[in-house]
């Protein structure tokens, strides 16, 4: 009699189960771990730079104060002490003193620094300031900050007041691959063909904080449209004379001081005296921390502009020139 082989089947109906159940968990687990909020860093940094000073960087930390003048000093305090990473420098040298420090209803703190402040200057200054800056505005309460040194307003290298800075005053350099460099989109008003509107224009500007912002994008209105790439000047034109000279300009208490040479009353041809003064007025505001724009000429109040619109006055933004 021949011998038959017996298949047993029984465990066969085994194995699906265990895979449906395996597969059952994984799923569970999938769900369960994408379910949870991803929370991310709420808590504060403190800015400093890196070794080589050619950018900011940061380490994260847990204040104990939460809010006002005590959150403030302990910033500070933080600020002058060396980082736990030997790659990164503080912001405030160990030879420079935090005489005192006053806040404002407004939000606006004022920073008194001793005179050995003003032996720091060019890169190395202002990455040091925004660092300042950029930690001491996370503070609850605190709007802007300027600096005092040896009892007078931080200037540039014009000897302009740099007045307050915002956090958003400062390019954020940071990241790891990023270079001190970087470019800024700044809105930009022109003169349309017709000459009686103002046009908006999206401009990136190459930004390293050596040059106050304000000043970059004058100058851009000085170069006027026909130097901006992918920019048809066929649709719009220029609204300052090309001779111009931008003497100087400051900020100070959100309002940004200009003053240009004679030529600059010269209204070019084909444009509005209100479309010629807007564009630098609606420009400027574009910007961090300024609210109004004043204007002079060669250090000097003139009643009017082109000898028919007042020009002695604070000008605030106009929208309806806008098309």
């Amino acid at each position: 009699m021949e011998e038959k082989t017996i298949v047993t089947t029984h465990k066969y109906h085994f194995v699906p189960w265990v895979v449906l159940l395996v597969i059952a968990i994984l799923v569970w687990a999938f769900l369960f771990v994408h379910a949870r909020p991803h929370k991310e860093y709420t808590g504060y940094y403190i800015y400093c730079i890196n070794a080589a000073e050619t950018k900011m960087t940061y380490e994260k930390y847990s204040p104990k104060n939460k809010k006002g003048e005590a959150l403030i000093k302990e910033l500070l305090h933080n600020l002058q002490k060396e980082p736990s990473d030997v790659s990164m420098k503080k912001a405030i040298p160990a030879n420079v003193s935090v005489d005192d420090f006053i806040l404002d209803n407004n939000g606006d703190l004022t920073l008194y620094l001793d005179a050995s402040y003003g032996n720091y200057s060019g890169v190395n200054e202002i990455l040091r300031r925004a660092a300042i800056v950029k930690t001491l505005c996370q503070s609850k309460g605190v709007r802007a900050v300027q600096f005092y040194v040896a009892g007078q307003p931080l200037t540039d290298s014009n000897m302009n007041s740099i007045g307050y800075m915002t956090a958003e005053s400062f390019i954020d350099n940071t990241d790891s691959g990023s270079k001190y460099r970087q470019t800024a989109t700044v809105n930009m008003y022109f003169a349309s063909r017709k000459g009686d509107k103002l046009v908006e224009v999206p401009v990136e500007i190459t930004y390293d904080a050596t040059i106050p912002l304000e000043q970059l994008v004058i100058e851009q209105l000085l170069k006027g449209p026909s130097t901006i790439d992918g920019v048809s000047s066929k649709d719009i034109q220029a609204t300052i004379p090309k001779d111009t000279i931008l003497n100087k300009v400051t900020l100070k208490e959100h309002t940004c001081y200009v003053d240009f040479s004679e030529q600059f009353l010269n209204k070019p041809d084909g444009i509005t005296a209100e479309v010629a003064i807007y564009s630098v007025v609606n420009t400027l505001i574009e910007l961090p921390d300024i609210t109004k724009v004043q204007f002079s000429i060669n250090g000097k109040q003139e009643l009017f502009y082109n000898d028919s619109m007042p020009f002695g006055d604070v000008f605030t933004r106009n929208l309806d020139l806008v098309q």
